[in-house]
């Protein structure tokens, strides 16, 4: 047995400046501020799944009351899709796309650009609603290059929506009043 300042075996005490924190880090961070930042993500996280929550419900209760949801979205209830300016690039651009084409029944497309003064050979058209008061016409898809060249390349073509009277016998009305509306629509490849 020594006599003087003997050491028991144990490590010495923290210094003077020096604490221990009863809490451990993860990397170098305090695991209470780990735990903090976890539940703030946590609670903006619940946050914003109910914002987006709330505007999605909100958007679905603003569709048109005109539009039949049994033939698809976009369609009036007599199945004719409901364009306007907005939509108009797109249901050229699906026409492109699908190819499909519509029997004239009892409209004369080609009489009707005639009528306009439109020289362009037809690519497609379609029967439409248009606008928001859905007024019935035909738009008409024309231009100088043909669908197989425009699904492959893309390109501008022009869109003319008309009525169902422009060109017909019937029709009174001057070229100006059967044009509902006309411009150039940039189409893409397929």
């Amino acid at each position: 047995m020594s006599s003087g300042s003997g050491s028991s075996g144990r490590p010495p005490g923290p210094a003077q400046g020096e604490r221990r924190s009863r809490f451990g880090t993860i990397l170098g961070i305090p695991v209470p501020l780990i735990i903090v930042a976890l539940l703030a993500s946590g609670l903006l996280g619940v946050q914003l799944a109910g914002a987006l929550s709330q505007s999605t419900d909100n958007g679905a209760g603003s569709t048109a009351t005109s539009v039949d949801a049994a033939n698809g979205s976009g369609k009036n209830s007599g199945g004719a899709p409901v364009v306007t300016e907005t939509t108009l690039g797109t249901e050229v651009q699906r026409l492109i796309d699908t190819g499909t084409i519509q029997p004239m029944t009892s409209f004369d497309a080609a009489q009707c650009l005639r009528a306009l003064g439109i020289q362009e050979s037809i690519l497609i058209m379609e029967e439409v609603a248009w606008g928001g008061e859905e007024t019935s016409g035909w738009l008409l898809v024309h231009g100088p290059l043909d669908r197989e060249t425009l699904r492959a390349n893309g390109g501008v073509v022009s869109a003319t929506v008309v009525l169902p009277t422009c060109g017909t016998s019937e029709d009174d009305l001057t070229p100006a009043q059967n044009r509902i509306w006309s411009g150039d629509v940039m189409i893409g490849p397929l």
